[in-house]
């Protein structure tokens, strides 16, 4: 059984989600918070967004704005710790995106083959 077969994404979650990613912010705040996983300050691996806030030229309050319509999107997810507010990857999310749009890809390939177009 594949993995979107439990839930399937919906057009307007992907809408979302290409429109959150479609922001070149965005894209490097995700993008960091991806790759700096590994050297995050938080015992689960999370990055605090005051860490990844310090990688950048904006001010707090648009990164948070940033960081909240990639939570909305659904590709991270966050916690808070008293004061601190960590970020991850939603890796199930991002895993079941990852499998609508290979699925996509492949099927569209498998029609262009069977007309023999490609």
């Amino acid at each position: 059984m594949s993995f979107i077969d439990k839930r399937k994404i919906t057009f307007d979650e992907k809408v979302n989600i290409y429109k959150a990613l479609g922001n070149k912010t965005r894209l490097e705040i995700f993008e960091q918070i991806l790759s700096n996983g590994d050297k995050s300050i938080h015992k689960n691996g999370m990055m605090c967004i005051t860490e990844i806030a310090s990688l950048f030229s904006y001010s707090m309050p648009t990164i948070s704005a940033h960081i909240d319509i990639l939570r909305k999107a659904g590709l991270i997810k966050s916690f808070r710790e008293g004061k601190k507010i960590y970020v991850d990857v939603d890796i199930e999310k991002c895993k079941k995106l990852y499998e609508v749009f290979s699925g996509s890809i492949l099927s569209y390939e498998e029609k262009k083959l069977s007309q023999n177009l490609v």
